[in-house]
């Protein structure tokens, strides 16, 4: 049975990183958590108590103390919960400082919310009623042992508390009077007599003695072992942990690292550490990284030279007597160097991509084709109406109409050429920076495709402008955005009509899509609760408010008063961006030129945007 302490404030004196380390130490075995804590950072606990949770054995929480706030979430990860007859629990709401407008605050406020959600979902182990657990934290609730026995919170009472508690006032938190006195009467009770502190001293270093001497059994047979085994015993201030600290030193003191002047501890061959280095350059240049793999702690201060050095290594070639650019080019000649470069240049070059600002994501649609010939993607209309069936009569048939509007997938790209020069000088924003910049370029491309398709109001296939009377979705005359406006406008597209002609297809406005002119105009009337144009307290219509605002300023090259309002992709496919199916998005390959000691990476998308439905789309030129 292994024994972890968390002790003091959670964030500070104990953090998700230091748990993490020592869980790893531990390995998969039985743990007794002792906790004495006031709290502290609910994001750090939360963490904490997620590793406890996954811990592979069973995991016992012993309270000698406190056991407050978010220090009481961390409790919940024992499979069983014990407290000493002196300890205490308190649960409460979370709370922040904030500061900023009304709406910095409501959504600070919204984001609590979120996170009290995922303390009821933790504090649901005592089996008391949602509303309950609730009641509790909107109280800031302060149990004893006894009680805390009695509301689940805690399964069994265990020895006296290995910890005197605080002073009343040491403590962060208002102490309800019933505890201040019970505080008090702790700290009065007698002290142990001489004996029973002598021995309890005595069974202490027997422990100890008998941990240290279990550390050191395993390398009795290294020259000094022993000696220092036995110096360490002898010392009543060295403990375990020291000891063993003691023991690593003089045991690396007789090793050499196996590559460059650090030991990685990779397992699993050249796949393991080429994800490691893949992950650590990434995060060296600040790009974020997702789950890195664990053994980026072992490489974060490797240098691409001793990077390609390890894998010169694992191919088996010499390489003790290359300078920096011999190594870097022998590196090279191999397989492994080249993909580690083109996978860091890839993840830099979609994190650009996925990073880059995309307003025109949100109101297209998506689809994938298999080839580059023109594509007919086609519009339906909406099912036809169900229609009387009398008794024994036959069932009619009905029929979709359709349109079919033609577009191709087209292929961009440009080249990053990276030196052997930049690789022997560790520069990471040759093969980082630069292919992350280009990812933001591919999706600035595909908004420059699709907000030229609202903006140039393309042809259809039956005529007509993508604008225009005939559509129904084109304002007779220029208004500014107003409840009213956006009335006229939303009646317009609601009235729309199957492609038949027959029935209402009935499209919800979802988006309404401005100029940046107009962003805050628009801002402004989806934010308020009355309409500014009233001079009475006449209520903003509950849709307008519920429309999502997308500004743009593409748009304002074309026209700076002109609005757009475009329903749900979801109900009605409008713009549709197609992109080559199997392909990534966007893509980087490698290539090496060998007479230029460069290599060269083709950043390329594959994509094209077509218009495929006009009912979805309304547009209004503005005032």
């Amino acid at each position: 049975m292994e024994t972890l302490s968390i002790n003091g404030t959670i964030g500070t004196a104990v953090t998700a990183d230091s748990v993490r380390s020592e869980l790893a130490r531990i390995g998969p075995v039985p743990l007794t958590v002792k906790i004495n804590s006031e709290g502290g950072s609910v994001s750090e606990g939360v963490t904490i108590y997620e590793l406890l949770r996954q811990h592979p054995a069973a995991v016992t929480v012993d309270i000698d103390g406190w056991a407050l706030s978010i220090a009481s979430v961390i409790a919940m990860a024992g499979k069983k919960i014990r407290m000493a007859p002196a300890a205490l629990m308190m649960v409460h709401n979370p709370w922040v400082k904030a500061t900023g407008d009304a709406s910095a605050l409501r959504k600070t406020a919204e984001e609590l919310d979120l996170v009290r959600d995922t303390l009821l979902k933790i504090y649901a182990r005592c089996g008391q009623s949602r509303a309950k657990v609730l009641a509790w934290l909107d109280a800031e609730t302060w149990f004893d042992a006894e009680q805390a026995i009695e509301a689940g919170l805690a399964d069994e009472i265990i020895g006296a508390p290995a910890t005197v508690l605080a002073g009343v006032n040491a403590c962060s938190y208002r102490i309800p009077p019933r505890i201040q006195e019970r505080i008090h009467a702790m700290q009065n009770v007698a002290t142990p007599n001489e004996v029973q502190i002598r021995a309890r001293a005595l069974a202490e270093d027997s422990a100890r003695r008998t941990e240290i001497r279990s550390s050191f059994s395993k390398f009795a047979g290294s020259a000094g072992v022993t000696a220092l085994m036995n110096s360490c015993m002898e010392d009543v201030q060295c403990s375990a942990a020291d000891a063993g600290k003691k023991l690593l030193a003089h045991i690396g003191a007789s090793c050499s690292p196996i590559s460059s002047n650090y030991a990685v501890d990779v397992d699993g061959g050249n796949g393991e550490f080429m994800a490691a280095a893949c992950d650590t350059l990434l995060m060296r240049a600040g790009i974020p990284v997702v789950d890195p793999h664990p053994a980026v702690v072992d490489l974060k201060r490797f240098s691409i030279a001793t990077m390609a050095e390890r894998i010169l290594s694992m191919h088996g070639i010499a390489h003790r007597e290359l300078g920096k650019a011999e190594l870097i080019q022998a590196a090279l000649s191999t397989s492994d160097f080249p993909k580690l470069l083109a996978n860091v240049g890839g993840k830099a070059l979609r994190a650009g991509y996925e990073m880059a600002p995309a307003t025109h994501a949100v109101w297209t649609a998506e689809r994938e084709v298999a080839d580059f010939k023109p594509q007919s993607l086609v519009a339906l209309s909406f099912a036809p109406d169900l229609e009387k069936v009398l008794e024994h009569a036959e069932y009619k048939f009905g029929k979709f109409s359709e349109a079919a509007e033609s577009f191709s997938v087209e292929t961009f790209g440009k080249i990053v050429a990276i030196s052997r020069q930049a690789l022997v000088n560790d520069d990471l924003g040759a093969f980082t920076r630069i292919p992350q910049a280009y990812g933001a370029s591919a999706r600035r491309l595909e908004a420059d495709l699709c907000y030229a398709k609202l903006t140039g109001n393309p042809t259809m296939s039956d005529g007509v402008a993508l604008f225009h009377a005939d559509h129904g979705n084109l304002a007779a005359s220029g208004a500014a955005i107003s409840v009213v406006s956006l009335g006229l406008a939303r009646a317009a597209m609601r009235s729309q009509k199957g492609l038949d002609g027959i029935g209402y297809f009935d499209p919800q406005p979802r988006f309404l899509i401005v100029p940046v002119n107009l962003e805050t105009t628009a801002e402004a009337l989806l934010a308020s609760l009355v309409d500014p144009s009233k001079n009475n307290d006449a209520t903003n219509p509950a849709w307008v408010r519920g429309l999502t605002l997308v500004a743009d300023p593409r748009l304002d090259a074309a026209s700076t008063t002109a609005w757009y309002l475009a329903a749900d992709p979801n109900q009605v496919e409008t713009v549709i961006r197609a992109y080559l199916a199997g392909s990534e998005r966007p893509y980087l390959e490698e290539d090496d030129a060998f007479v230029r000691d460069v290599i060269s990476h083709k950043a390329r998308l594959d994509v094209g945007v077509g218009v495929i439905d006009s009912r979805g789309l309304y547009k209004n030129p503005g005032a």
